[in-house]
């Protein structure tokens, strides 16, 4: 498994890395579905391990992440080979006593949330930790004098945010508390700003939403996913026709070769960006991480196939909206 520095951190980090939300099991807030279906304790333990043996380094959690039940299992996990890993989690988004959603990244909470996640890991450092929510203008000094400290003794090596907003970035950095940015970003959501910005400043860069929710999985081309209701997915498609929804990406199919599934070439379109210094999959077998792993040894993407890609995320965006003006077209001349 081929590994790249992640910004100015000094970490070396595997291309891939494991995204521990899909494994922390269901999750309930303010009694709507905000997790996924429980693959099982020792099912996720024992994947998280032959993740580790085929290569892969970097695991990404979060103390919200079923109410702490992925961070507990990542922390099983890696006992004995605590040093083989990097770990990254996050603060600021929390499950309330009700099972309300809570958002507090103040300075007194920051402090509680980071003894917590070192207790549920079993380690005595979080290597990255990252803000989970917006920043609070307000309290945003305090915190960045916090995490200086916990750097200073050990407990933390490299900090910065979760988001797609660059205003966000740009303030952390300013306060030097801004190392690492995990954000969102895909074929169809190309985040060129956001990760120009990465690139001048040497940010490191931890993608997520590779696959955009399935849409770019290859899975779903002709057969929408069955969601159950402990699925947040069932929930950002509701109201929606999944089959048509899922059905309008098979253009990207024809970027498949022999060799080379649709899933791989998601990957390498992120992975020939030298700004994306590792992508973090929710995958919940062994397989689909054999096969994630592999795109990183395929040749990158040539600039035809690059502009085949940006071309169709173009019709893409404009079909919807020339429909909406369509409608409010005829709507006028009712």
């Amino acid at each position: 498994m081929r590994k790249r520095v992640l910004g100015r951190t000094g970490l070396e980090i595997s291309e891939i890395g494991v995204g521990a939300w899909q494994l922390g099991g269901p999750l309930v807030l303010n009694g709507k579905a905000d997790g996924h279906p429980d693959p099982g304790r020792e099912h996720v333990i024992s994947l998280i391990r032959q993740c580790g043996e085929m290569g892969l380094n970097f695991i990404d959690t979060a103390e919200q992440y079923g109410a702490g039940e992925s961070e507990r299992r990542v922390g099983e996990a890696l006992k004995g080979q605590r040093d083989r890993w990097v770990i990254s989690t996050k603060f600021g988004a929390l499950v309330g006593p009700r099972g309300e959603r809570v958002d507090d990244a103040s300075a007194k909470r920051v402090a509680l949330s980071l003894e917590g996640s070192l207790r549920r890991l079993g380690t005595d450092r979080i290597d990255v930790y990252l803000y989970h929510v917006t920043p609070d203008r307000k309290q945003a000094d305090a915190v960045a004098k916090f995490l200086e400290s916990a750097r200073h003794k050990g407990q933390v090596r490299a900090v910065g945010i979760s988001t797609n907003d660059l205003e966000q970035v740009r303030m952390l950095h300013e306060l030097g508390c801004c190392d690492v940015v995990e954000y969102e970003r895909n074929m169809l959501r190309p985040e060129e700003g956001l990760t120009a910005y990465l690139r001048e400043h040497n940010i490191g860069g931890v993608v997520r939403g590779a696959l955009a929710a399935g849409r770019l999985s290859g899975k779903y081309f002709r057969r929408p996913p069955e969601l159950s209701a402990e699925d947040i997915r069932s929930t950002w498609f509701a109201g929606q026709d999944v089959g048509k929804e899922f059905r309008r990406y098979a253009v990207f199919g024809g970027l498949v070769r022999p060799g080379r599934t649709m899933v791989q070439v998601a990957l390498r379109y992120l992975l020939d960006d030298p700004a994306t210094h590792t992508v973090v999959l929710g995958a919940k077998s062994i397989d689909e991480y054999r096969d994630a792993v592999a795109a990183t040894e395929l040749s990158p993407l040539t600039e035809g196939e690059r502009r085949t890609i940006a071309e169709l995320r173009r019709r893409l965006r404009e079909g919807p909206a020339l429909k909406r003006m369509l409608k409010r077209l005829v709507g006028r001349k009712g």
